[in-house]
């Protein structure tokens, strides 16, 4: 997508503000789906700041690299965040519960000659030109002809195309498309329908559906409560994950926009995302040397190297912190983190991988170093998971203001916040 020093910080406190008591029985679900992710979101980040390995300031690193880990350390105190979480909803357990009817499906490939129908799986080859210029290529990639909110209109177009042909598209981009110097241009999309095919999908309360899905179930209400529970924790490891990636961030605007970072670095970081996101498609599309080049200098626009020199910082800040507090990661628990990551991998599996790709272990503990890295700069910070609010009402403090209560008082009585805390002293007042 390491915790603080054992022998410092404070035990994780639990908080929480008065929400109110909705007026109907749906908002009451919603509000009780929303207060679980909250709760389990701290809990598990908590598991994981209670489970790193202790660190240790190293007394041989100096210089620039201490200063780093030093000033992140010291910024790392006064991050206060508040993520929030979203609820479940019965559309979204009906969308899981529709994905796992998709995925034990039978595909049943169009024969020659019949027409792609709305809901079916196209395999295209695609190229999109705004401006006369390429800006989106794919190769091969497999799509499901239904509406794109992204994409307008544009597998709705393929309705009626009979397999294999090319047809020239051209729609206008949303306000809210993912590359910001493309929205709301009008752009043409030269597509080759390669195949297609539909999906054999089996009803949701067919006993043989209820036994593939491996959730041992006997009925669709049995299913849908598991699947709810399975999107609690979801929803709750992406919470932690938002927490890491807002930390970074505001850790990057405290201290890192007047920081030095290498120019070729971040031309590199630059590169491999052009190259990810459309060079590699491009170059198998056979678009021209000069048409790549002209490519990657719009893509490396000013938004993009800002974003590429704040990556290349992070990496750059997590590894003095990692060096600073003498945090390591060993072969044998890059081992156990794969194992983890696919149980059913067997040792010998993990040792024959490792073996033929030398580097890949040592990406992993690298990865693995730099994880260790943040979870101990977040444990110095306040993270609170809870509700969102309603947007007709402000947010009140954890604590009211001029209360001198504490969560071990009594004062303040947990609800759907909970804060993961470690090594930080509230603000006055708070």
């Amino acid at each position: 997508m390491p915790g603080p020093p054992k022998s410092s910080g404070s035990t994780p406190s639990v908080r929480g503000r008065p929400q109110g008591t909705p007026s109907t029985g749906g908002a009451r679900e919603a509000k009780k789906d929303a207060r679980a992710v909250s709760l389990e979101a701290g809990r598990a980040l908590q598991r994981a700041l209670d489970a790193a390995p202790a660190a240790q300031v190293s007394t041989k690193v100096e210089g620039p690299t201490k200063k780093t880990a030093e000033r992140a350390w010291a910024a790392a105190t006064s991050i206060e965040l508040k993520i929030n979480a979203r609820p479940i909803t019965a559309d979204l357990v009906q969308s899981r519960v529709d994905e796992l009817r998709r995925l034990i499906s039978m595909p049943e490939p169009r024969a020659f000659g019949q027409p792609v129908a709305l809901g079916d799986e196209v395999q295209l080859d695609m190229l999109g030109y705004s401006d006369g210029k390429v800006f989106l290529a794919q190769q091969a990639a497999w799509f499901d002809v239904r509406p794109n909110p992204f994409l307008p209109g544009l597998f709705e177009a393929l309705v009626g195309v009979v397999p294999p042909d090319n047809v020239v598209l051209r729609l206008r981009l949303p306000d809210n498309y993912p590359v910001e110097d493309q929205r709301g241009k009008v752009a043409a999309f030269a597509v080759t329908v390669q195949r297609a095919q539909r999906r054999l999908m089996p009803e949701a309360d067919d006993p043989i559906f209820l036994q593939l899905s491996h959730r041992k179930v006997k009925t669709r209400k049995e299913l849908e409560q598991k699947i709810e529970a399975e999107l609690v924790d979801e929803r709750a490891r992406l919470c932690v994950d938002e927490a890491k990636y807002t930390f970074l961030r505001q850790l990057y605007v405290r201290v890192g926009l007047d920081d030095d970072v290498p120019d070729e670095l971040v031309d590199d970081e630059l590169r491999n995302r052009w190259k990810t996101q459309v060079g590699d498609a491009m170059a198998l599309h056979g678009v021209s040397v000069e048409e790549q080049k002209r490519s990657l200098a719009e893509f490396s626009n000013e938004r993009q190297r800002a974003e590429a020199r704040r990556t290349v910082w992070e990496f750059r800040c997590l590894e003095a912190v990692a060096d600073f507090h003498g945090i390591e990661a060993t072969e044998a628990e890059v081992h156990k983190l794969i194992h983890d990551m696919a149980p059913p991998i067997r040792s010998s599996d993990v040792e024959s991988v490792l073996y033929q790709n030398a580097t890949l272990s040592k990406e992993i503990a690298k990865n693995l170093r730099l994880h260790r890295a943040l979870l101990l700069l977040l444990g110095k910070a306040q993270v609170t998971f809870g509700e969102v609010p309603p947007s007709d009402r402000l947010l009140t403090p954890l604590v009211p203001s001029g209360s001198g209560a504490s969560a071990s008082s009594g004062a303040v009585r947990p609800t759907g916040d909970v804060t993961a805390a470690r090594g930080l002293r509230r603000p006055s007042g708070r």
